[in-house]
């Protein structure tokens, strides 16, 4: 197959689709929405697949010029990218089992609006058109966000969404006035500027890229935006949205800072990381809603990819996202196969049974994905393991302080299946160590065996902290802006920009 024609056709898709929609829509009044989402998402699945596939092993950045013209679109796509398309293409597919869930016409129109700024991100091979292609899907997100009515969440994304934006929008501007075109090129030359403009630019960028990955303390955004819309929707918020952060984090910022040999940079993301960790899994134990818990873990696992790319640890941070994609999905969907009363959760035998597998994926207990990805890295580094299961305990202990009841009542098995098999698929492609020793093993079950017997006890001992972002840490939308301060001041601090 034509490799050029995959890239190009890749993004171009949803917009097709919702062209020749609407055009059905008014000339005959035929709503034909449904199909054409269902066909997006299969030939984006097959497209990716390929793209997959081919690039599995490839070196370097391929390059699409799409015209003679000077300042012509480039698409682009490398190695590194199959992990993000990974983490697209698992919602997709299991759009075919919830595609229900987009009630209507308006929000069928505006879902493939989204995948379109999804699917342009992925192959966008210029800062500018990265940038395009965000907005096109947040602002697509904005309103996706509100379906059920939830407008304070959608006030709230757009909000921070703009925020970082307008940073990013800052650093390509600064990036552009220095001389340096917008293409990922400029990685390579960045070398050339003036070190000072450079830090500014890695400055810009890394903020703005901090603020769209949630790091804390630009993190409480997420609970209350992800866990607002419907399941669906959900599940590509945080199985890809929240990561186009780590997208920009990884090529307009890491790679460049290990070129120009800014340590103080990747120390910074580190310090970063290791408090995205911590602190907002202490919140997660104190939160009372189980959707918020399952959006909120999301920050847990980027606080580890954080911490990987920092270290230089690439493959394993990005094989983190698609991995975490494959679990959040299945963890937002199955939510709508329970039935939460408070602090009790009913659901049939077999979905209690996935939620449980995916929840140690989540925490990252041997033997899963999560656990060899996380302990290539920080094994030998005492500090982090002291942070990580600590850290563990909580995200483990906020979900187990729920009591869970199986009842009588069918599910689609077919839909059942599909987690098996694409967990299988991830396994037979790790690439790295499968570390284990009986000491980490007796760790783990040491970790789970406390988080069995004490969570529900301290949470309610611990009562008076429930809503802990809420009531002491995230107050208003004026106390979290202000932490965008923080971020900007610390690392001018950390990384001496001026020196």
């Amino acid at each position: 197959m034509n490799v050029d024609l995959l890239i190009t056709l890749f993004p171009i898709l949803p917009f097709l689709g919702i062209g020749i929609s609407l055009l059905l829509k008014y000339l005959i009044n035929r709503d034909i929405t449904v199909a054409t989402i269902l066909s997006i998402a299969g030939l984006q699945l097959v497209i990716g697949a390929t793209l997959i596939v081919t690039f599995y092993r490839y070196e370097g950045l391929y390059t699409i010029v799409l015209s003679e013209w000077k300042h012509s679109i480039i698409l682009s796509f490398d190695q590194y990218r199959i992990y993000f398309l990974a983490a697209y293409l698992t919602p997709i597919a299991l759009t075919f089992f919830h595609h229900k869930k987009l009630s209507d016409l308006n929000i069928r129109l505006l879902f493939m609006f989204y995948l379109g700024g999804c699917s342009g991100l992925l192959v966008a091979g210029d800062i500018f058109n990265f940038y395009i292609f965000y907005e096109v899907m947040i602002m697509a997100a904005y309103i996706l966000i509100a379906v059920n009515r939830k407008y304070f969440a959608s006030i709230k994304y757009m909000i921070f969404g703009a925020v970082s934006s307008a940073i990013f929008l800052a650093g390509i501007i600064l990036l552009y006035a220095a001389g340096s075109y917008f293409s990922y090129t400029f990685i390579e030359n960045i070398g050339e500027l003036d070190p000072v403009i450079s830090r500014f630019i890695l400055l810009f960028f890394s903020v703005a890229f901090l603020i769209k990955a949630a790091f804390f303390p630009v993190s409480g955004w997420v609970a209350t935006c992800h866990s607002a819309t419907n399941t669906l929707i959900s599940c590509f918020l945080s199985s890809f949205t929240i990561f186009s952060g780590i997208i920009g984090l990884f090529y307009f910022v890491v790679l460049p800072a290990n070129i120009l040999g800014e340590q103080s940079i990747l120390t910074f993301i580190g310090i970063i990381s290791m408090l995205t960790i911590l602190i907002p899994s202490i919140i997660l134990f104190f939160e009372p809603d189980f959707k918020r818990c399952i959006a909120g873990s999301t920050i847990f696992t980027i606080g580890f990819i954080g911490l990987l790319l920092a270290g230089g640890a690439f493959k394993l941070a990005l094989f983190y996202v698609s991995v975490h994609a494959l679990y959040k999905s299945f963890m937002f969907l199955l939510y709508d196969d329970m039935n939460i009363d408070n602090q009790h959760i009913q659901g049939n035998r077999l979905s209690l049974v996935m939620f449980l597998v995916m929840l140690l994926l989540t925490v990252g207990f041997f033997p899963t994905l999560s656990y060899f990805i996380k302990y290539n890295y920080i094994y030998d580094f005492q500090i982090f393991k002291v942070i990580s299961y600590l850290s563990m305990f909580l995200v483990l202990g906020s979900f187990l302080k729920f009591k869970y009841t199986s009842i009588n009542v069918g599910g689609n098995f077919l839909y059942y299946l599909l987690f098996p098999i694409l967990i299988v698929t991830y396994y037979m492609t790790f690439e790295h160590q499968w570390l284990h020793s009986g000491l980490l093993l007796i760790i783990d079950l040491t970790v789970i065996s406390l988080a069995c017997f004490c969570c529900r006890y301290l949470y309610q001992k611990g009562s008076f902290f429930s809503c802990l972002d809420t009531k002491f840490i995230y107050i208003n939308i004026n106390q979290e802006l202000l932490y965008i301060v923080f971020l900007f001041i610390g690392q001018i601090l950390v990384t001496g920009i001026l020196r």
